[in-house]
């Protein structure tokens, strides 16, 4: 029982210092981590300002369409995705961003992916933060993801902000974890001590033990032993009687 004790204790405690070799991780990446996320942060907040500055189409309540292709600005949808489009598909570089334009006063890149990277295209808008999304075959549709990946500027404000206080919550957490040492120290050292005295007596008892029975087997053979020479000895008397008492037959000696 002891014993099981000290393996389950044991467990616990590898657990325990398993925890703080992870929460010591994290707070030794916890400034490069907070820094990325504090640069981002302020990055998409100056790329919102920029948003606001544009004018807004008071229809679709979003910034009026204006994107520059080459060195052509479009203001018509259709004229944008067909130029959009032949541009792009013109890229021969592979796995290279290649600048296309302006879209909204942000550079304007298209990178096409290997089939080593995964295939596909992404365009990406540089403002202070690299705003990227995926293509399609519609360069209709890949105008709006244009205005999607970049007017949904308040979500990835939001999404970094969380992430930023995760970040602090769980450094917090860590500091506590890696201060704290393991909650039964006292009990695993207690029981371990008296393990090694226990099984210290339980060795000694067994050596005894183990004398005490050779001496009995040792007695045992030298008995044995004793008595089988005795034996001998009759044997050999009764023979050399025996021998005699033939010679004297012979003899005719009664």
């Amino acid at each position: 029982m002891l014993d099981n004790d000290v393996k389950e204790l044991r467990v616990l405690a590898n657990e325990h210092q398993n925890t703080v070799y992870e929460m010591e991780d994290k707070i030794k990446h916890f400034p490069e981590k907070e820094s990325r996320l504090t640069t981002a942060l302020e990055s998409l907040r100056a790329d919102r300002e920029h948003l606001r500055t544009l004018p807004i189409d008071e229809g679709t309540k979003i910034p009026v369409f204006r994107i520059t292709i080459g060195e052509t600005e479009y203001t018509d949808r259709k004229d944008a995705a067909k130029a959009f489009e032949d541009t792009v598909l013109a890229i021969s570089k592979a796995d290279t961003p290649v600048k296309i334009g302006e879209f909204q006063g942000f550079p304007l890149s298209v990178t096409v992916h290997s089939s080593a990277m995964g295939g596909g295209m992404s365009a990406t808008m540089n403002g202070a933060y690299p705003h990227t999304t995926k293509l399609i075959e519609s360069f209709a549709h890949n105008l709006r993801r244009l205005e999607g990946s970049l007017y949904n500027i308040d979500r990835k404000i939001d999404e970094v902000n969380n992430n930023l206080a995760k970040l602090i919550v769980d450094h917090t957490e860590a500091q506590k974890i890696v201060a704290e040492p393991f909650a039964q120290a006292d009990e695993l050292a207690t029981k371990e001590s008296r393990l090694k005295s226990l099984t210290e007596e339980l060795n000694q008892a067994a050596i005894e033990a183990k004398k005490n029975a050779s001496q009995k087997e040792k007695t045992c053979y030298f008995e044995r032993a004793k008595l089988k020479k005795e034996a001998a000895k009759i044997a050999k008397r009764s023979s050399i009687a025996k021998n005699q008492k033939s010679k004297s037959k012979d003899n005719g000696i009664c």
